[in-house]
């Protein structure tokens, strides 16, 4: 007996692995390919209905919703309400647009099953459907119909119904939307098939709708909604956004010592979502350790992938109707698992020690491992930037220059992002390793003590009237100014002044080699000044002796860059419209 349930356990597994790789070769194929190998299979409805809910409603975006009718015909409905579950809220709201076009595909696809469906398992959704675009006339049998009731429709002349907000039209337009027909089209189709297949439930179904209580049924509805969807991993926002809680090396979950272990297959317990397998790629640490996972313990790695993508869908607020929605949040969940694996291991950061570590730790913590990391940045970006010299001085961030505005920039945000510059396609991207964080860290540490000599600088701010104030007009304008004895303020430089300066600045014995830049002097210039300006005897002696060799390196990059804008230029050439590091009066004409 036992020998006999095995056996057909054995099979039942071999069918599921089976349709497994059936449906992971559908969801990699381009979208032309995915259509046709599902129209072709053996038997396209049990291949359809085996796709997890996520699957066939991600290969409905990646096909088009309209070539997709007819696998939607094939679908459950079950499949059907995860697509509504999915498409048709807006936050707590729901979309009556987005509704009609949901309707509209799934009237398409099979008209009598959605009705029956509607009607029995979704009634009141699909009354608030109707009441939002319906309005509804019951004539007693011993009244005649009024005057106005030119514009009605009627099927049996006791129920009467029209659309309020149906356009008037000329004769010569086409009333065509953009996307599918319009809803008091759809509308008067539905109702009409209703009756043709049972007047009484029409009758029903008109009469409820006209005694809708609208708010209540969409409060109901968005409960129930969340419910449904908590089962698949979608947490309200409130509750999903804990998975950007920072997690603590020493806080790591351990798996159970039977996870490893080859458990027997339930046909009770579905497959895991595969939706996501196509987006994983590349030579990342995380990509190269989930490669040494096979079945059965990689299932359970695909579970709990998808478990955290939806979390995430959920915390960022993500509204899925693109492929590019979904892949964003893809990204991000790699990216921050990569950079997880590498704070967990470290310096040691090879694929063998990686896949150790998400057999030995939760997915979920380690994503949370990764979030830490970004999370301290961001943290000590707040921190400064709540008591920085540009904050009090009500200086906008573009005073950073472009550099450093993006690099604050993506801190300052409410999920920390890395400043790319267009370097693999996106100005900016998810952190996804250590080398991401120690460069911005790095960064942040120059922005820093930046802010913090600016600040003990003797800068008014409100004397500068013309031109585009960042640090380095700043810094550099100073220093000229100072340089060529002037008052010590943010006005425009004579450019026949400036002149002198530029001169020395570029100075050189040797015409045919470029010239080098007078860092010394600026370093110089800036000790005396934040010398001069601070009262502490102990502060004074620790600047005097050193500037913070973050600081220095701002300024050996904007001599470097001095050096390769202006080496070159003569004095006489100078042209105030194309020296923005300074601030130059302007040429009068």
């Amino acid at each position: 007996m036992t020998d006999k349930k095995d056996y057909k356990l054995a099979n039942l597994e071999n069918r599921e692995m089976k349709l497994r790789t059936q449906r992971h070769d559908i969801l990699v194929s381009d979208a032309e390919n995915a259509l046709d190998k599902i129209i072709d299979a053996p038997s396209p409805a049990t291949l359809v209905q085996s796709f997890p809910d996520q699957d066939l409603y991600y290969l409905m975006h990646k096909i088009g919703p309209d070539d997709f009718i007819p696998v939607l015909s094939l679908a459950t409905s079950d499949q059907w309400e995860y697509i509504l579950d999915v498409e048709v809220w807006d936050s707590d709201r729901l979309n009556i647009d987005t509704i009609t076009r949901v309707f509209d595909l799934m009237f398409q696809a099979d008209a009598q099953r959605l009705l029956r469906w509607s009607i029995k398992e979704k009634p009141a959704f699909f009354e608030f459907f109707l009441a939002n675009h319906m309005t509804i006339v019951v004539r007693e049998h011993d009244e005649l119909p009024p005057e106005d009731f030119n514009d009605y429709i009627t099927i049996d002349d006791k129920f009467y119904f029209r659309f309020p907000k149906q356009p008037v039209l000329a004769e010569d337009e086409m009333a065509v939307p953009k996307d599918g027909q319009p809803a008091w089209e759809l509308i008067e189709k539905m109702v009409k098939l209703v009756a043709q297949m049972d007047l009484s439930v029409f009758h029903g179904l008109l009469l409820e709708t006209n005694s809708i209580l609208p708010t209540e049924i969409e409060e109901e509805e968005f409960r129930l909604k969340n419910l449904r969807l908590a089962e698949k991993g979608f947490l309200p926002t409130h509750e999903a956004i804990g998975i950007y809680q920072p997690t603590s090396l020493n806080a790591l979950r351990k798996r159970p010592d039977h996870a490893l272990v080859h458990e027997h297959f339930d046909p009770d317990i579905p497959l895991p979502p595969q939706f996501f397998s196509e987006f994983i790629l590349g030579d990342d640490l995380f990509v190269k350790a989930l490669r040494y996972f096979k079945p059965p313990f990689s299932l359970q790695l695909e579970s709990e992938l998808a478990a955290l993508i939806n979390k995430i869908i959920s915390a960022d607020k993500i509204k899925l109707r693109t492929r590019q929605d979904l892949e964003k949040a893809i990204q991000k969940a790699c990216a921050y698992l990569n950079l997880g694996l590498e704070a967990i291991l470290k310096k040691e950061l090879k694929p063998e020690l990686a896949k150790e570590i998400l057999a030995q730790y939760f997915i979920e913590d380690i994503f949370r491992t990764g979030s830490r990391a970004c999370l301290k940045l961001k943290t000590k970006a707040v921190n400064w930037f709540k008591n920085s010299f540009m904050n009090k001085n009500h200086l906008p961030l573009s005073f950073l220059d472009e550099e450093f505005l993006g690099v604050v920039g993506g801190l300052l945000i409410e999920r920390p992002m890395f400043f790319d510059k267009y370097k693999a396609g996106e100005l900016y991207r998810d952190f996804n390793s250590l080398s991401d964080i120690k460069k911005t860290q790095k960064n942040l540490e120059q922005i820093i003590a930046l802010d913090t000599i600016i600040g003990k600088l003797d800068v008014d701010t409100a004397s500068f009237k013309e031109g585009v104030l960042t640090f380095k007009t700043l810094i550099l304008t100073l220093w000229a100014k100072n340089r060529l004895n002037m008052e010590a303020t943010l006005e425009p430089i004579d450019t026949a002044v400036f002149k002198d300066f530029f001169s020395a600045l570029f100075s050189s014995p040797n015409p045919d080699t470029s010239p080098g830049i007078q860092l010394n002097d600026l370093v110089l210039w800036i000790s005396e000044a934040i010398t001069t300006e601070n009262t502490d005897p102990e502060t004074s002696n620790m600047v005097q002796s050193d500037l913070p060799d973050a600081f220095v390196q701002v300024l050996e990059n904007l001599m470097a860059e001095l050096d390769e804008e202006y080496s070159r230029v003569m004095p006489q050439d100078i042209d105030p419209r194309f020296i923005p590091h300074f601030l130059l009066a302007k040429r009068t004409v």
